[in-house]
């Protein structure tokens, strides 16, 4: 009895101490510092609150930050993927582009055929084209007029009776084809026409009536305006007159050694792009008139302002090609010297012209072109 008396004291004392820590509230841990540390907030984006909502836990507060981006504006994608690799300009239209001079080393591509042509060149200009000798010539009038014209009806036929084989078809450049194909239809250019003598432009008229050459051509004359003399303003005394020659006449400059020299005066008469053009300077003004380094440097004008076209080129005694396309002349051939280019005598007044073979009026170099004989 006693012993049990005992036991059920201690069961009491148990379950009243159980009682006392049920009714006793829970010490909650003081709060410790959050070692989350806010992200200055970026443009367009905004930072959620670190304080727990009143319905939330400790526990639940300490979830990881979220950030929340704002809506961004709808933008259409580009047409082509952008490379920064440099600040981006405005995109403009390229202006249009200008005539390309091309840096040409020597007008004639063989350079031993350049250094002759050259030279005969120089020589021509010292013998007839310097002041000095200019000066002797007009001492001894020629014709109608005080300067020594060397012009004169069928001076310069043998340039005909080599546009009669080529528009005949029997004129062949290695490896550029039948020269016909190249220039028919094309435009005839001829430099220092001497407007003023004789007929007007004789030897232009010569083309001019040719009736196998004129209808294959469209023939320009052309002359100066010298202000150093009155004399000398061929093209002013030629509009004055009111006599008009059958044929355009053009002015040129003095001094033609630019592209636009070339192309200007003949600009009105070019049917297209690739139309062969046919030039001369014989006894007129370039090939006696310009010395050495002005001879090379308008042969390399007339290269870039024709560099498309295919273009043959009666300079002094010599017949230059120029395929289409290319940087240099070739020197297809010469005329008879002592006729053409003959500056004593006038040789061509006893010329039978209607028996004068190819042969005669032509040397052809046959490393460039071949003269077909027909059957």
């Amino acid at each position: 009895m006693r012993w049990s008396v005992i036991l059920s004291g201690f069961v009491f004392i148990a379950c009243k101490s159980t009682a006392i820590k049920a009714q006793t509230p829970p010490v909650s841990a003081p709060p410790r510092e959050s070692t989350v540390r806010e992200a200055p907030p970026r443009k367009n984006q905004t930072v959620a609150s670190l304080t727990p909502s009143a319905t939330k836990t400790e526990c639940e507060s300490v979830k990881p930050v979220k950030e929340v981006c704002a809506p961004c504006p709808v933008v259409a994608p580009p047409e082509k993927p952008e490379v920064c690799k440099a600040p981006l300009t405005p995109e403009v239209n390229p202006p249009e582009k200008p005539r390309v001079t091309l840096p040409l080393t020597r007008p004639i591509l063989n350079s031993y055929e350049n250094a002759a042509f050259i030279a005969h060149a120089t020589t021509e200009y010292k013998r007839y084209g310097s002041a000095k000798s200019v000066k002797i010539h007009k001492k001894k009038k020629y014709g109608t007029t005080v300067v020594e014209q060397r012009s004169g009806r069928r001076r310069l036929y043998d340039h005909n009776i080599f546009l009669r084989a080529l528009f005949d078809g029997r004129l062949t450049a290695e490896g550029y084809g039948n020269l016909r194909e190249q220039f028919e239809g094309g435009l005839f250019f001829d430099i220092g026409s001497a407007v003023l003598f004789g007929e007007g432009a004789d030897t232009v008229r010569d083309l001019y009536e040719d009736k196998k050459i004129s209808p294959k051509l469209n023939i320009v004359a052309s002359d100066i305006n010298d202000p150093r003399s009155k004399k000398t303003m061929y093209i002013k005394t030629y509009r004055a007159s009111g006599n008009e020659l059958p044929f355009p006449v053009v002015e040129i400059p003095m001094l033609m050694d630019k592209p636009e020299h070339f192309v200007t005066p003949i600009e009105p008469y070019l049917k297209n792009k690739e139309t062969g053009i046919i030039i001369r300077s014989a006894n007129a003004g370039p090939d006696l008139y310009y010395d050495g380094k002005q001879v090379d440097r308008h042969l390399k004008a007339a290269i870039n302002a024709f560099n498309e076209r295919p273009v043959l080129y009666f300079f002094n005694k010599y017949i230059l090609y120029k395929p289409a396309n290319t940087n240099s002349f070739l020197i297809l051939g010469e005329i008879d010297g002592e006729v053409g280019t003959n500056h004593k005598e006038t040789p061509w007044e006893e010329i039978d012209w209607k028996t004068r073979t190819f042969a005669e009026a032509i040397t052809l170099n046959s490393q460039y072109v071949r003269y077909l004989r027909k059957n």
